[in-house]
């Protein structure tokens, strides 16, 4: 009787393989998909090509490392894996979004067409980063693209090197900035002068991309080792809209190592909150539920960010029930110009609190903000005027008495929501 070999047909697909045909040439695309065949197969150690059809690449496993871990884990650090390593054309980084799914063979005599390959690509189908990739319709959009990559390959590389890093933040009281409801983590690069500088505009060619994700991972690590390092720490760090789902690289196969990590410390939950930064609407509101389901279960505070300039409807943001709004800076800068702008602040504090009863005033850069914060009501506020953004951690210079009314604060405002959530 012959031996039965159990093993796995994974199927990759390369997202950005058009744009990348499209912008770079159909031999760019063809060196990308040869680039992704060779990672995987270094990756597998041992593994059987069957084929490459544009942007798919079809490879039979017959032993897959770590193999008692979840199939989604498994998908998800091979997507990383081939992610992480950008592909080099024209001695510039390209970088590369990824896919997989997966179905369970014989190894022995398993067609490699029916049923197998229908149950791989099904699973490939739930990831949500395909329909992320832009649209290229113009002369002029093409550009933006090169651009785009030019930056965000560039940001991404700064991130593995550890030359982009977090400066903080701190959320605070306007009648006693002492109190400190957390911290934020701002990404910031060393300028060409030696100052720091903000990171902004190349996420945002990162988001442009629709790979905002690859570096979203890499800084809610970065923030989850900050909560480990100190227990009265409680930090926030800010996630793109795109990236809100289990599914990110197929079935199961998004944010394992996060929620596992959270799982195995759920102190490490209590004292973190995710901004969810509304720059771009939310493209797959169902998988965005489901995402903030599930890390609000082990304890996150979810935030929303850039309310009242952002391209979510209140609908979508409500299906959040986020337990913290924080307005857009924009409005709290153009407050002076007139009498209506001004009267603009008060109006969208009511609004952000018909959906949480944390609203934080982000913008309060000078004393005269600081004076509109308190005359409408803010009970939170964030911007330079408390103290501009530091590498100085400054939970880490509290006393211990500081420290637990810190995290008294922290309790405190958030728990009127989550009572809330149980009583319903």
């Amino acid at each position: 009787m012959a031996t039965r070999t159990v093993g796995q047909l994974v199927v990759i697909r390369l997202n950005n393989h058009l744009p990348i045909e499209i912008i770079f040439g159909q031999d760019a695309a063809t060196r990308a998909m040869e680039h992704l065949r060779r990672l995987a197969e270094r990756h597998f150690g041992r593994a059987t090509l069957c084929r490459i059809h544009r942007n798919e690449v079809e490879l039979v496993v017959q032993q897959v490392p770590m193999r008692c871990l979840p199939a989604g884990l498994l998908t998800e650090n091979l997507c990383y894996a081939l992610a992480d390593e950008p592909f080099r054309w024209d001695d510039e980084d390209m970088l590369l979004s990824v896919s997989a799914g997966w179905a369970s063979i014989d190894t022995a005599d398993a067609p490699l067409e029916g049923p197998h390959v229908d149950q791989a690509r099904a699973r490939l189908a739930l990831s949500c980063l395909s329909g992320a990739q832009p649209v290229l319709s113009s002369d002029e959009a093409t550009t933006h693209y090169r651009k785009d990559m030019v930056a965000a390959a560039k940001l991404m590389r700064l991130a593995r090197r550890g030359a982009a890093f977090f400066t903080w933040r701190p959320v605070a009281r306007p009648d006693d900035p002492g109190v400190i409801l957390y911290y934020e983590a701002l990404l910031r690069r060393v300028g060409h002068m030696g100052e720091q500088t903000d990171c902004a505009d190349s996420y945002a060619a990162l988001e442009r991309l629709g790979m905002a994700h690859l570096l979203d991972r890499r800084l809610l690590a970065d923030v989850l080792e900050e909560l480990e390092n100190d227990p009265a720490a409680c930090l926030s760090v800010a996630m793109s809209s795109q990236s809100l789902s289990l599914n990110l690289q197929g079935e199961g196969a998004g944010w394992n190592d996060a929620i596992e990590r959270l799982k195995r410390d759920p102190e490490l939950a209590g004292r973190l909150v995710i901004e969810i930064a509304d720059n771009s609407g939310i493209p797959h509101l169902r998988d965005a539920v489901n995402f903030v389901r599930a890390l609000r279960d082990l304890g996150v505070r979810i935030a929303v960010g850039h309310f009242g300039s952002g391209q979510a409807s209140m609908a979508q943001l409500m299906a959040l029930s986020p337990d913290a709004v924080k307005l857009d800076s924009a409005f709290m800068r153009t407050a002076y110009k007139s009498e209506r702008n001004r009267l603009r602040i008060g109006h969208l504090i009511g609004l952000a609190r018909t959906m949480s009863p944390i609203v934080i005033l982000d913008g309060v850069d000078s004393p005269w903000h600081m004076h509109l914060a308190r005359e409408e009501g803010a009970e939170w506020v964030a911007g330079s005027h408390l103290g501009r953004p530091s590498l100085r951690r400054g939970w880490l210079n509290a006393d211990y008495g500081d420290s637990v009314a810190g995290l008294a604060a922290f309790n405190a405002a958030f728990r009127p929501m989550g009572e809330l959530r149980l009583t319903n």
